[in-house]
């Protein structure tokens, strides 16, 4: 079975948004600051909200409207959005993917930037983003 979605540090500064268009469930969020709530759309950019959530202040601070956050209460482990095609970056990978930053860690999405650092911090800051 496959992994959650965690979208990490790559991502910062990017949000290329093609995650939210192949999510089948929307549990992919940007942070809204004028609102102070998460929110996903149906589709990247439509402006049309399908779910929002009031993230913890704590966690969200930490890079606010900086990069895109799955839920991973919501997320099916569906595999869509950590295709090699979908992030242009290379910031998603599943769960089981998830680099550590050893020299032996997994290598799931070759075009991340930032292969080789220790992602696992992304797995708990997503819990707590949602812990509302």
């Amino acid at each position: 079975m496959a992994g959650l979605a965690i979208i990490t540090e790559a991502c910062i500064g990017v949000k290329d948004r093609a995650c939210v268009d192949v999510c089948p469930v929307q549990c992919i969020y940007e942070f809204d600051e004028a609102t102070n709530r998460l929110i996903s759309e149906i589709e990247a950019g439509s402006g049309v909200v399908e779910t929002e959530h009031a993230p913890d202040p704590a966690a969200i601070a930490v890079f606010g409207d900086g990069l895109l956050y799955v839920n991973l209460d919501e997320c099916t482990s569906c595999t869509a959005c950590y295709q090699p095609d979908v992030c242009p970056v290379g910031a998603i990978y599943s769960e089981e993917h998830l680099p550590d930053g050893s020299p032996t860690s997994a290598k799931y999405n070759s075009a991340d930037p930032h292969k080789g650092h220790d992602h696992t911090f992304f797995v708990q800051h997503s819990r707590d983003v949602f812990a509302d």
